[in-house]
């Protein structure tokens, strides 16, 4: 009945405020210990009155007892998902959120190195891959969440405010002048909604609480965009990617995104709001986590995809065409697949919409990170020139590069992603190539950008990465234009192609990293060394770099530095070898990255772990007796 179902609601409310008190561990744990007692608890999420704090409860206490729940534990899992109304499901995505993460697997968050040993483990099991295949065998749940995404219904817009702050404000002040002036008296049964309905005051009451009422909508929405991008994460993201491009997502994100308020878009003095205590540099409003959920679902969903140029409009895909047909050997195979029923609308697609906002927004804004990580992963993977063309036409690539310089970048996300993004700009590219010697056209302005890449060298080693690739692909076409253009007039790959600059990135990346510290964002500073030392190896020179960088520690007077040195360098390469010839880790990026064959990476790695101390080609040779072997 409703009155029990308030009176549920009240007791959930109850444990909610228990369980960051010092019971409650206790609380948490009489719950999640008696199957019955949580299953029973979700079935509390399919009625109108108890499902918001049933479902604040169970994330509470899942994020307390911090281990990933099998929802194949709960009765009829499938059944109770199926039936939950629109409102509901929305809500229920904090629980999925929870349960499909990929942050909650492991016991350690950061190192990769007790990350694989933990995976390695006997009796380890990988729960956020069950539960996302239990989500994905229910037929209609992505095409619902789609809906909710890109769902029209929205936040407060009033016209003539540019801020979003103003129209959260100018809808709150209607709100309270509406409820002064309605002075309800009774009681509202029928509209209880637990975690909404609340007396205005002591004693008074309960009423639905329209500022709790769309607050929790918004909230929902963040939600639901946050776990499309979680399914995007697993081993099911080639599954995932081609599900929501049927659904439309791609033109769903673009008419959601011109809803959206940006800093840019606001003048300097129009805000009449602004948050207390906050300057006036800040981005404070209830929008802000919805906007970034946003910018990482189209991050994922272009990753490495077989469906990025759904990003386009129909004349720009047309415009990419033309590109594409005057790349030559860069040419892509299969722009004329592209099913024009699914793209954006309109004249500009999302990427451009993204690209127009990222060149317009302050070099301190928080979004400038997730705006440039959107449009980097849509150029990753096998490079692409017709879309590097179509941005660099855009100005993507003069503002990327002109803002590091221009621009002390204190924040290092925003920086690396700069970084990653200029990298994927022009790599195999010598138009861009070009077109970068004209933006830094003195002395001056080279060298302050040159100094930026060597004093973040873990945020700008991708960049470093695309120079060695795109010089040694330019030399390898051998097409007498290119390669003299290499050698004598290209700032940037003169400067990579001088030894002793390779020698000193070598020996700094090597330097910055050891077995334990390597993370997810800094082991591509060992894939980094890796590429510079497979054209060594190509080149018949790899012996030539190892001794270079053993004379570099010795020259600075360490004899024993040289020593730990090179066994550091080993002992990267053999956790290399176990966290990427493993078989269950996917290695095609790698290669498509790069345009060198796997086969050849692992040959390498190979050659340079080996045993054979009298091969020069090995680290073992420049030890002066090996280490003990280790194993990973």
């Amino acid at each position: 009945t409703d009155t029990d179902l308030r009176i549920k609601a009240m007791v959930l409310e109850i444990l909610i405020k228990m369980t960051p008190t010092t019971v409650g561990d206790q609380v948490t744990m009489c719950i999640m210990d008696q199957e019955d007692v949580l299953s029973y608890m979700f079935t509390l999420l399919a009625h109108q009155k108890t499902f918001i704090n049933a479902c604040q409860l169970i994330e509470d206490m899942l994020q307390s007892k911090k281990i990933l729940l099998d929802l194949n534990k709960i009765k009829n899992i499938q059944t109770l998902i199926q039936c939950l109304q629109d409102e509901q499901l929305a809500n229920f995505c904090r629980i999925l959120a929870v349960a499909i993460s990929d942050l909650d697997i492991y016991d350690n968050k950061s190192s990769l190195f007790a990350q694989n040993k933990q995976k390695r483990s006997k009796g380890f099991i990988n729960v956020r891959d069950i539960n996302q295949e239990l989500l994905l065998s229910i037929p209609e749940l992505l095409p619902r969440l789609v809906n909710l995404a890109v769902s029209k219904q929205y936040t407060p817009r009033y016209p003539g405010m540019q801020s979003e702050l103003d129209c959260w404000m100018e809808w709150i002040e209607n709100q309270m002048a509406e409820e002064q002036c309605d002075n309800p008296v009774e009681d509202e049964m029928d509209m209880f909604v637990g975690g909404i309905t609340a007396p205005t005051t002591a004693g008074s009451p309960m009423q639905l609480q329209q500022g709790l009422k769309i607050t929790e909508e918004l909230v929902q929405r963040v939600e639901v965009v946050y776990v499309l991008g979680l399914f995007l994460l697993g081993k099911h993201r080639k599954k995932v990617q081609r599900k929501l491009a049927e659904l439309k997502l791609a033109p769903g994100l673009s008419d959601l995104f011109d809803q959206f308020i940006w800093k840019c878009q606001v003048g300097r003095y129009s805000s009449r709001h602004r948050m207390r205590g906050h300057n006036a540099a800040c981005e404070c409003s209830p929008e802000v986590a919805l906007k970034i959920q946003f910018l990482r679902l189209v991050h994922s969903f272009c990753d490495h995809s077989d469906y990025k140029h759904l990003l386009l409009s129909k004349s720009e895909l047309n415009e990419v065409k033309r590109i594409n047909a005057k790349a030559g050997t860069l040419q892509l195979p299969n722009l004329d697949n592209v099913n024009k029923v699914l793209m954006c609308r309109g004249s500009k697609g999302l990427l451009t919409k993204i690209v127009d906002v990222m060149k317009k927004e302050p070099t301190t804004s928080t979004f400038r990170f997730w705006l440039a990580r959107a449009i980097e992963s849509y150029l990753r993977g096998s490079t692409s020139y017709c879309d590097q063309v179509f941005l660099m036409r855009r100005g993507l690539l003069q503002h990327v590069a002109s803002n590091i310089v221009e621009h002390e970048i204190s924040q290092k996300e925003i920086l690396q992603s700069s970084f990653d993004l200029l990298g994927e700009l022009i790599k195999f590219n010598i138009e861009a190539f070009k077109t970068f010697d004209t933006i830094f056209t003195t002395d001056e302005k080279f060298e302050k950008f040159i100094s930026t890449v060597n004093r973040k060298l873990v945020d700008s080693n991708m960049f470093i990465r695309s120079l060695i690739l795109s010089l040694e692909h330019f030399r390898a076409e051998d097409e007498g234009q290119k390669v003299d253009y290499a050698k004598r007039d290209s700032k940037l790959l003169k400067y990579i192609g001088d030894f002793r600059n390779q020698l000193d990135y070598l020996y700094r990346l090597i330097s910055i990293i050891d077995v334990q510290n390597l993370t997810q964002e800094n082991v591509s500073c060992l894939n980094t060394t890796l590429v510079f030392l497979m054209f060594a190896n190509r080149k018949n020179q790899l012996g030539r770099y190892l001794q270079a960088l053993k004379d570099e520690k010795e020259g600075m007077l360490e004899v024993n530095g040289s020593v730990q040195f090179m066994t550091n360098f080993r002992d990267l390469l053999l956790f290399w070898q176990d966290h990427y010839l493993h078989k269950d880790k996917d290695c095609s990026a790698l290669e498509k990255s790069s345009r060198i064959s796997f086969d050849y990476w692992k040959q390498t790695v190979a050659t340079l772990v080996s045993n054979e101390s009298t091969n020069e080609c090995a680290i073992a040779h420049y030890f002066e007796r090996l280490p003990c072997e280790r194993t990973f």
